[in-house]
């Protein structure tokens, strides 16, 4: 394994070649024990201790679908591990420059950038970037500073949330793509750092090309000929809105109902008819799921006279700013991901943010003192636009307080009741019974897509649910999630990668693994990560959750605090999880 260790304090890079890294094979297993040797759990998120990991997997850039890149840092939103993954050239861009990992520490004097295109790795003046009005112009701008060649290279950068320290901000990846979620962006900022540029042309070979060819065939043929990812590609994630709104799982208005009477305005049928501009890739992906809409917006003097710009566009972002705060045209939801995308917000917390504060100013817990005369109302994007601007502003300390998290919202202001969080941040856009709580709770990210809590919620409709049977689901799912995290593979491929797959393509590429290794790697990176999680100080509790959530009737019936009480009980009584 060969590892990046940047301090920027010192200004100083070193290159780790460890072989013992090895047995942790990529991705989330190796980023993990990287992280979790580097990161004192009680550390400051936004302090220079606090480490920032990059991981690729054994299959990057060898495989269809394997395009993801993890990043692993202690999150300054809700001061717990936080994980996430993104698509785009990264992996490939890091694997073609021969480095397995990228650990990058301390903190700049002034804000730089991490420019890698192979054996040089310098770290550059950045403080011309610094608090741009887009994230997209800081991209342009590092394409021409940094012009070795198109190659295969990759930009990864903040936007002007990051460098304000806004605690959801995220690390936009060559422009459709994100670290998305728990702030990696204001940690980033924290350290001063603006981007990052990756750029590799060493080419890769097995030992065995015949049977790796085979392999690859088997996978891009599963891709190709079945019907397991159409629709990621044909629509989207956004085909889940309407299915989603059928059976009340949709959030509306910040979850105080399942169904949105215009969903069909904002489903993934209607951009593919009316909006739909082009399908992107991933690198080495033949799928195509990410889905970009035109939206054109007239200039303030002229009417006939309009700024037309390209806006990516998934389920999670349709319900966060469209059903979550009730917003009725598509172009309008457009308008609100554009703004929020540019200054490198995280769209799903911000969107659960607003939905808080919608219902705050109605209860009359905030003012137009507060909020400088914005009327909060659910379905006015122009005033949403505009309270947008001002958090990004950091006008007054409302707005700050809006940039600090849910949480801290609720602890100024009060909202408890409606203020919608698992685990500190806003959860995804499900609302499908007891499955989509619990799995938010127990997630190792506290994200629906850890263990897929809301899926099992589904497979289940109609049927009386076992808090024991669930848990156990939940846990086996994650952890064998863990395999693919560490292969790294995409998750909307993980039917393509089974078992047998997985091992099938590793050894192909010369690596003798077998189910068990794979088996225990994923319970033992489980493990590393609920010990490193409980040393912080973490805990989990059923009183944090807001009483809306059970007070609306979801796909299983109204949801009982008693079932989400015995439920992590019993994930305690596993894996000795603290409860508070």
């Amino acid at each position: 394994m060969k590892i990046i260790d940047i301090d920027l304090t010192k200004r100083r890079v070193k290159l780790l070649d460890d072989s013992r890294l090895n047995q942790f094979l990529g991705g989330v297993s190796l980023a993990t024990e990287l992280f979790t040797k580097n990161c004192d759990p009680k550390v400051d998120p936004l302090s220079p201790e606090n480490p920032i990991v990059f991981a690729i997997g054994p299959l990057t850039a060898a495989y269809p679908t394997a395009a993801k890149t993890v990043a692993m840092f202690k999150s300054p939103l809700n001061n717990e591990l936080g994980e996430s993954y993104a698509g785009g050239r990264l992996a490939s861009a890091m694997r073609f420059s021969g480095y397995d990992g990228i650990i990058i520490r301390g903190k700049a004097s002034h804000p730089v950038y991490i420019a890698i295109h192979d054996e040089s790795i310098t770290i550059k003046n950045a403080e011309l970037l610094w608090n741009l009005r887009s994230v997209f112009s800081v991209g342009r701008i590092l394409r021409d500073a940094e012009p070795q060649g198109p190659g295969r290279r990759s930009f990864i950068r903040t936007g002007r949330a990051g460098d304000r320290l806004i605690k959801y901000s995220y690390v936009n990846v060559d422009n459709y793509r994100h670290f998305g979620r728990l702030g990696l962006g204001t940690v980033f900022g924290s350290k001063n750092l603006k981007a990052i540029v990756v750029e590799g042309t060493r080419d890769i070979t097995f030992p065995d090309m015949k049977a790796y060819k085979k392999a690859y065939k088997t996978i891009y043929n599963h891709l190709r000929d079945s019907d397991d990812m159409d629709k990621y590609h044909i629509l989207g994630t956004s085909a889940g809105i309407q299915p989603m709104n059928a059976i009340g799982g949709l959030p509306t208005r910040n979850f105080s109902s399942g169904r949105f009477e215009f969903a069909d305005n904002i489903s993934g049928e209607y951009f593919a008819e009316n909006l739909l501009l082009r399908k992107i890739a991933c690198s080495q992906c033949p799928v195509g799921c990410i889905h970009v809409a035109y939206l054109r917006v007239p200039y303030k003097k002229e009417e006939y006279d309009v700024e037309t710009t390209f806006v990516p566009y998934d389920y999670e972002l349709l319900y966060a700013v469209g059903s979550n705060l009730g917003i009725e045209k598509a172009s309008d939801v457009l308008r609100l991901i554009e703004i929020t995308d540019r200054n490198g917000l995280d769209i799903i917390t911000l969107g659960g943010i607003l939905g808080w504060a919608t219902d705050a100013f109605q209860q009359e817990l905030i003012s137009h003192k507060e909020t400088m005369g914005v009327v909060f109302e659910y379905g006015s994007t122009m005033n949403y636009l505009t309270a947008i601007e001002l958090l990004v502003q950091r006008e007054n300390e409302f707005y700050r307080t809006l940039g600090e998290g849910l949480d801290a919202c609720v602890k100024k202001y009060g909202g408890k009741d409606f203020a919608i969080t698992i685990g500190g941040q806003t959860p995804a856009g499900y609302f499908t019974g007891p499955g989509s709580i619990i799995g938010h709770m127990i997630g190792q990210r506290h994200s629906h897509l850890c263990n897929a809590g809301y899926s099992y919620d589904q497979k289940h409709l109609g049927k009386e649910l076992q808090y024991k049977d669930l848990v156990d689901s939940l846990i086996k799912e994650e952890q064998w999630r863990q395999v693919l995290n560490s292969l790294v593979v995409c998750l909307f491929a993980r039917k393509v990668y089974n078992v047998s797959r997985s091992l099938e393509s590793l050894n192909a590429i010369g690596l003798k693994i077998t189910k068990e290794d794979l088996i225990n790697l994923g319970q033992e990176t489980y493990r590393k990560k609920n010990e490193w999680k409980i040393a912080a100080g973490q805990k989990m509790s059923v009183k944090r959750l807001a009483d809306r959530l059970f007070s609306v009737e979801s796909p299983h019936g109204y949801i009982k605090r008693e079932f989400i009480q015995q439920a992590i009980d019993y994930y305690s009584e596993l894996t000795a999880f603290p409860i508070e």
